[in-house]
């Protein structure tokens, strides 16, 4: 999953995080997530 945007947008109120990834049958996808839903982790994952 990638992080492609983190702001406003036009057609919802607030910041919003858009991520991307492709699915197992590799079609791709993409899901929004309002910016007061999110929570920090308290640690980075290593690649």
């Amino acid at each position: 999953m990638t992080a492609i945007w983190n702001g406003p947008v036009l057609f919802a109120p607030g910041n919003w995080l858009i991520c991307q990834w492709f699915s197992d049958a590799g079609e791709l996808q993409q899901e929004m997530f309002p910016e007061e839903t999110l929570e920090r982790a308290s640690h980075a994952l290593a690649a």
